[in-house]
């Protein structure tokens, strides 16, 4: 196909095309994307919340719970620490 008769059809689409249209159709698409993103940030910021909140009642029971069985905890943590002190000296070896 030439340039020429390229030229044509493209001309002849521009003409059909109603600009004012495509104007419409493109604002309509940027208030849809516009809704949809402020309601997906609705939506994570209270899923982010609730998950938050959780977290911290979870952190402050296991908290309650070192305290209240602190022997027990202090047992825990030293043999923790004695298992991964002798895992890090026997890879090094």
């Amino acid at each position: 196909m030439s340039w020429g008769k390229a030229e044509k059809k493209a001309g002849r689409y521009l003409k059909e095309l109603d600009t004012d249209d495509v104007r419409d159709q493109l604002d309509a698409m940027r208030a849809y994307l516009k809704d949809l993103t402020s309601s997906f940030g609705k939506v994570a910021n209270r899923q982010w919340g609730r998950a938050r909140g959780q977290a911290v009642d979870r952190a402050e029971e296991a908290e309650d719970l070192m305290k209240d069985h602190l022997a027990a905890s202090l047992v825990v943590a030293l043999g923790v620490g004695v298992l991964v002190g002798y895992l890090i000296r026997r890879g090094s070896e």
